[in-house]
């Protein structure tokens, strides 16, 4: 069967249609294959060192008065959705994807929204249930905005394979 063919629910992914415009010209298969591992490692880049410097800033010890008010929560919920955007866009970039794919990332995600609390203690920092709780929720809109746009991406190359202007 078809990779194209198939339902938008057992893959998400954008790579059906450069591989299917690929075909369609001689020469630009090679393209793509070079082009490909770029994207990967651009993002493998931004993503190491996002989360070194979301490490680095949630292990260094505030001064008082910093952040007024709940702004912490925003901070947490940005920081963990562009960090589960990263991770999503990743996966993107190597191919159609399920959703188990984004069912993982979000558990992993979460463990380490819970070890980087939990280890906030060691630098003097507080340990927030409600920080992580942020976190998972900027993960899971992260993660599920990623995977939204490759859906609607890849159900526009199938519906413009099967209905060519």
């Amino acid at each position: 069967m078809n990779r194209v063919s198939r339902s938008t629910d057992e893959e998400i992914g954008i790579t059906e249609g450069i591989r299917s415009r690929a075909n369609g010209v001689a020469g630009d298969d090679q393209t793509s294959k070079r082009q490909m591992p770029m994207a990967t490692l651009v993002v493998v880049l931004l993503l190491i060192g996002y989360w070194g410097v979301l490490f680095y800033a949630t292990h260094t010890p505030l001064p008082v008065g910093l952040l007024p008010g709940q702004t912490d929560k925003a901070i947490h919920f940005t920081a963990y959705g562009l960090l589960a955007v990263l991770m999503m866009t990743l996966r993107a970039t190597r191919g159609a994807f399920g959703w188990y794919s984004v069912v993982m990332r979000w558990f992993v995600l979460a463990a380490y929204g819970a070890f980087d609390e939990l280890t906030q203690l060691l630098v003097n920092r507080s340990c927030d249930f409600v920080d992580w709780l942020s976190d998972v929720a900027g993960v899971t809109c992260g993660l599920l905005a990623v995977a939204f746009i490759c859906w609607q991406y890849r159900k526009s190359q199938v519906t413009s394979e099967t209905h060519p202007a």
